[in-house]
């Protein structure tokens, strides 16, 4: 039977990284949530929440 030669980890390969990943729990109250929610639009939250953080810093 041949090997498979697809799929794996390869050089150069996927999404140019945007830098290290750190998993975060927030707490804020629901009406903070929902202000965010209409804010974001269709945005996912990670980018909605780099976004806000990279215009503050």
């Amino acid at each position: 039977m041949k090997a498979n030669s697809h799929g794996g980890r390869r050089e150069g390969a996927g999404r140019p990284s945007l830098g290290t990943t750190r998993k975060v729990s927030i707490t804020l109250p629901d009406e903070v949530w929902e202000e965010i929610e209409k804010e974001k639009g269709d945005q996912t939250m990670s980018a909605y929440l780099r976004s806000v953080i990279l215009q503050k810093l």
